[in-house]
């Protein structure tokens, strides 16, 4: 909590349910985005006319999630501005800035705590055409892998029988075996108990101190492999590959 301040929390009402919800990680420093990081914080970066808020917000709320967390570090009242100005009005936007980076993995921590735990878990610097829905009707955690990607690239996860069972590393060869992680996930309560245990100094990563020691512990979260398309932008040669690809200048 120590590293946590200024948290922009709307006045609450009790409700029967809680609403389905999500966690936009959107706090990365964007050290790879060369010159354009002088202007934009990457879930902010314009492609086209939107940026990945603008593509990712809407799609979240047609796909039924009604609460939306966003983290704020890099940039945050832009990141802030820009979310406010792209959600629907039918969704709750909370905002949780932080002084330090946690990791994707202390940032689910932290929402955790102040709320309940995220029904969806999304890496704010992409864009697809996967449907979000379709992980949100899952009662079970996934991951959503893509097949279509460098493993070399990004690293990834590997599975067998639509089960995760692994960590792909950086240059392990592609197969059916192993696929590139998109950043969109269902977490598990598991996957918490595994963060609180984690001895790891500094930022927690939502996979290697949460995902994996849970699998070690003989959790199981599903595999869900998406064939569409899917982009990040960490890079000005991912930026532009993703104007191309939404058929922008």
């Amino acid at each position: 909590m120590g590293r946590v301040e200024n948290l922009f929390l709307p006045v609450l009402y009790p409700t029967m349910t809680s609403p389905t919800s999500a966690l936009l990680l959107a706090g990365g420093k964007a050290t790879r985005l060369g010159a354009l990081r002088e202007q934009w914080a990457k879930a902010c970066v314009p492609v086209g006319d939107t940026t990945p808020l603008g593509f990712l917000i809407p799609r979240l709320a047609t796909a039924g999630v009604e609460r939306i967390w966003v983290n704020l570090h890099f940039r945050p009242d832009q990141v802030r501005e820009e979310a406010e100005r792209v959600a629907p009005k039918n969704i709750e936007l909370r905002f949780l800035r932080e002084k330090e980076l946690l990791g994707t993995g202390g940032t689910l921590l932290q929402v955790s705590s102040l709320d309940a735990l995220p029904d969806l878990v999304v890496n704010a610097k992409m864009f697809t055409d996967y449907p979000f829905e379709d992980l949100l009707q899952q009662e079970e955690p996934g991951v959503v892998l893509h097949s279509g990607n460098d493993l070399s690239t990004f690293g990834g996860l590997q599975y067998h029988e639509g089960r995760v069972t692994g960590l792909a590393p950086k240059g392990t060869p592609h197969s059916d075996a192993a696929a590139v992680f998109t950043g969109i996930c269902k977490p598990s309560p598991q996957w918490l108990t595994s963060l609180r245990k984690s001895e790891r100094e500094g930022t927690l990563c939502m996979v290697r101190d949460g995902l994996l020691p849970a699998l070690a512990e003989g959790h199981s979260c599903r595999a869900q492999v998406h064939n569409g398309w899917w982009h990040e932008i960490s890079t000005p040669d991912r930026v532009d590959a993703a104007r191309d690809l939404l058929g922008h200048p």
